[in-house]
């Protein structure tokens, strides 16, 4: 979608110069008749030059409109994959550093995945969407939450306890690009994509947690 947002705007860029330099070349022309025979503009000059005028500000206007959109689209993404960086760095950080990590699945597509810190305190991250009657059902919404809840100090996930680490993500029943956590050959797969705005972000790693 980027390269498509700059060749959009690089096609418009080169329209508006090339209107642009035409519109100056007839604006020269009818201005070196007036010396020349030292009269006015005729009618269907004036009418010339107020038609590739009107049609240079139509060319700006859409330049300035596509332009500003790539911008904000530009910023959407930029705070999009701030985001996803984090949560996946927060992630990959705790599972490294667990004690134990099982991870609870279905269709090779997770739910859950559940660990133990080494002083005893069992968490588990989940997807969470509060329409779902339960934290583990199939994933039938659209967009669902990120949540770690301490399951040792009373956290519910049914309920949509815990810390919210990373919002907005695809659905693992989604068709493809979809949220995924894996696990095979003792490693566990992130693969975290998420949309806000029309704008969808997708990055993936792979950890071998030390208790695996």
């Amino acid at each position: 979608m980027d390269a498509e947002r700059r060749s959009t705007v690089c096609q418009c860029a080169y329209i508006y110069r090339q209107l642009l330099s035409h519109v100056l070349v007839e604006t020269m022309q009818v201005w070196e008749k007036i010396k020349v025979t030292n009269q006015g503009f005729t009618l269907i000059e004036t009418l010339i030059v107020l038609l590739l005028l009107a049609m240079l500000l139509g060319v700006t206007g859409f330049v300035f409109v596509v332009s500003l959109r790539a911008w904000d689209a530009g910023l959407i993404r930029g705070g999009i994959r701030e985001d996803v960086s984090y949560a996946m760095e927060k992630v990959v950080r705790d599972l490294k550093e667990m004690a134990n990590v099982s991870l609870d699945q279905y269709d090779s597509i997770a739910h859950t995945i559940q660990f133990e810190e080494t002083g005893g305190d069992t968490y588990v991250l989940y997807l969470y969407n509060s329409a779902d009657p339960v934290f583990n059902s199939r994933y039938n919404r659209s967009l669902y939450n990120l949540r770690k809840a301490n399951i040792t100090q009373g956290d519910d996930p049914d309920s949509g306890e815990g810390v919210l680490i990373l919002r907005d993500l695809v659905s693992p029943d989604a068709a493809s690009p979809a949220t995924a956590l894996t696990i095979s050959s003792n490693q566990v797969t992130l693969d975290f994509v998420v949309q806000r705005s029309d704008e969808t972000v997708r990055l993936r790693t792979k950890i071998r947690p030390r208790n695996l």
